[in-house]
C-alpha cells in the first residue's frame, strides 16, 4: 500500500499553507468545492455524512436552539475563523451578536460538537486546532462506541481534561444551565 503524497513528512514539510483570505478568494473564484473546510493552512475536502449523523446532527441543534441561555447563538455546520483555520463544526455554541454574523464568522465558541463516525481520527486530530483556539469545551460523539468523549480546559494546544461518558451517562455543561446531557435520550433503541 503506498502512501499519498502528503503523508510522506519530507513532503508535507514543504507544503505552503494558504491564508483564510486566499481560501475564500479561490474559492469565491471556483477553484476550490464547497464541501471543504480549511484546517491549520490546509484545505481538507469534509467527509460525506451517513443518516445517523445528519440526523442526530439535527435533534441535537433543536435540543441546544431550546436548551442554551439567549446570550448563545447555536450554528449548525458553519464556519469558525480561528487563527489559520476555518473549520466548520457539526455544531458550535457561541456568542450571540449582533449582526448575526451576516459579515464575518465567529472566532471563539464555548462549545463544539463534532459527530464522529467516519470521520472520527480526523475529528480527534482537529482538536489541538480548537486547543490553539482557547474553545473552552469539545464534545466528540463517537457514533462507533456510542459515547461522548468531552475535552475541556485548553492549553498548549492540548485539552487538559478528557472524559469519557457512554451513552446511558448523563453529564452537564457550562452553556446549558440546569440540564444534564444524555446521549442515550437522542439515539434510540434501532441505532448501534
Amino acid at each position: 500500500m503506498s502512501l499519498s503524497i502528503l503523508e510522506k513528512s519530507a513532503i508535507r514539510k514543504r507544503v505552503t499553507p494558504i491564508s483564510i483570505q486566499g481560501y475564500h478568494e479561490l474559492f469565491r473564484l471556483g477553484y476550490i468545492p464547497e464541501k471543504t473546510e480549511l484546517i491549520e493552512g490546509v484545505i481538507v475536502e469534509k467527509m460525506p455524512k451517513d443518516p445517523i449523523h445528519a440526523g442526530l446532527v439535527q435533534r441535537l441543534s433543536l435540543f441546544f436552539i431550546h436548551s442554551v441561555s439567549k446570550e448563545y447563538h447555536v450554528r449548525q455546520e458553519n464556519p469558525l475563523q480561528l487563527n489559520d483555520s476555518e473549520p466548520e463544526p457539526d455544531l458550535a455554541i457561541v456568542d450571540k451578536e449582533e449582526n448575526d454574523y451576516l459579515y464575518s464568522h465567529p472566532n471563539s465558541a464555548h462549545l463544539v460538537v463534532e459527530v464522529a463516525n467516519s470521520s472520527l481520527n480526523y475529528d480527534r486530530e482537529k482538536l489541538s486546532m480548537y486547543a490553539k483556539a482557547l474553545i473552552s469545551e469539545v464534545w466528540i460523539i463517537n457514533l462507533i462506541t456510542m459515547e461522548v468523549e468531552v475535552y475541556t480546559t485548553p492549553s498548549n494546544s492540548k485539552y487538559q481534561s478528557f472524559v469519557i461518558y457512554k451513552k446511558e451517562d448523563s453529564f452537564s455543561t457550562k452553556v446549558i444551565s440546569g440540564s444534564l446531557f444524555s446521549l442515550g435520550n437522542f439515539i434510540r433503541n434501532n441505532s448501534k
